[in-house]
């Protein structure tokens, strides 16, 4: 590579290697791949009656994304342009529910992998990718107080909860879909600073004491359970006045 002159094959070397160095965050990354098509050959004769069709982009991700069936990048480099015929087989592809885009360089061509791979509602794949992995594990993206991750992440199959946010989760298990929800997020909202509207952070951290007395009375708590997550709330309380001053 270094003795390499930088053009559409470099770039596409460094595009596959960086896929290849982040199928352990996307897995959907090992199934991208490279049509060649391009160049002289010569025996183009017999490569095209075995079925060589020009116009065919570079890259195909074979993954199914908000509708589309795949992802077809034809990658380009300098003033190079898509020719006609490349023009003609994207429009096609398109027909059939296929994403395609023209990129210039591995840069472009990442951002637009990405970009085709995130979800709506759903942390941008850009930022997961740069957010701490351990063992196929994501730490999150972090809320301001770092005290526990962004509403997005939460509800991520390879988010790695902290550990306030894993000990709060534990101790409201047997609390009621509904109630355990509304105390987690005023906790999450202590931590950055929000109170309940038009109160302060002072009375939302008693209303959250007296909904945590409620669920001991109905049983759904334990003295023990409703403490350990005061000590969160309290703890996330003094964050979020932190994040006041």
């Amino acid at each position: 590579m270094q003795n390499m002159k930088r053009s559409e094959t470099t770039e596409q070397i460094v595009l596959f290697d960086w896929a290849k160095r982040t199928e352990s965050i996307l897995p959907e990354l090992a199934l991208i791949y490279h049509v060649p098509n391009e160049g002289k050959r010569t025996n183009g004769g017999i490569l095209k009656a075995a079925g060589l069709k020009s116009g065919v982009p570079d890259i195909c991700l074979p993954v199914a994304k908000n509708g589309f069936h795949g992802l077809y990048i034809e990658l380009k480099f300098g003033k190079n342009k898509a020719t006609k015929a490349q023009e003609e087989y994207m429009a096609m592809l398109e027909t059939q529910r296929y994403k395609t885009a023209v990129c210039y360089g591995a840069e472009e061509a990442r951002e637009e992998i990405l970009a085709y791979l995130s979800e709506p509602g759903r942390m941008p794949k850009k930022a997961c990718i740069n957010a701490p992995w351990i063992a196929g594990k994501c730490d999150g993206i972090k809320l301001p107080s770092r005290m526990f991750g962004r509403e997005e992440c939460r509800g991520c199959r390879y988010y790695n909860p902290g550990r306030d946010e894993k000990a709060m989760n534990k101790q409201l298990a047997a609390v009621p879909g509904e109630y355990a929800k509304g105390i987690k997020q005023t906790i999450i909202d202590l931590s950055c600073g929000i109170g309940f509207a038009k109160r302060t952070l002072e009375e939302t951290l008693e209303t959250t004491n007296r909904d945590l007395t409620t669920l001991v009375r109905e049983q759904y708590l334990t003295v023990e359970q409703s403490a350990a997550v005061l000590t969160i709330a309290m703890k996330a309380y003094e964050t979020g006045r932190k994040e006041r001053e």
